[in-house]
């Protein structure tokens, strides 16, 4: 399986706007089930294609386009991907150490590569949500 991208898009200024304007438009017509219909115009090319986008897709579309509208780098990582302790930490904003502790505790399920631990994305998210929860109780 191809190792998922993880470095960020940065939006440049232009990009934002696009992506301002994008979003406003997407947002004043979407549909009563959430799915989105689309025209696709090539350059060049004068027969359109159309497409319809699932709900699902189209929520995450919008989201995209509201974040880089704000000039935020986003990306888009598969959920059952594996990530290193560096982007875990990064992730649940504690360091490098503390992800390892957990790990080293049975907190955090993880494999070994080589020597360098793994964590899936799923598992540290769900350990930010637990974390999350618990500091509001």
């Amino acid at each position: 399986m191809p190792r998922a991208q993880t470095d960020p898009t940065i939006p440049t200024d232009q990009d934002a706007v696009l992506a301002r304007e994008a979003s406003r438009i997407l947002d004043a017509s979407a549909g009563d089930n959430g799915a989105l219909h689309l025209r696709l115009v090539e350059t060049g090319n004068a027969t359109p294609a159309t497409l319809e986008l699932p709900a699902a897709a189209a929520r995450l579309l919008k989201e995209l386009l509201r974040e880089m509208a704000a000039g935020h780098a986003v990306t888009l990582v598969p959920i059952e991907t594996e990530i290193t302790t560096q982007q875990a930490a990064d992730l649940v904003n504690v360091s490098r150490p503390y992800v390892v502790g957990l790990v080293e505790q049975g907190r955090l399920p993880a494999r070994m590569v080589g020597p360098q631990c793994r964590v899936m994305l799923a598992d540290v998210l769900a350990f930010k949500v637990e974390s999350k929860t618990r500091a509001l109780h």
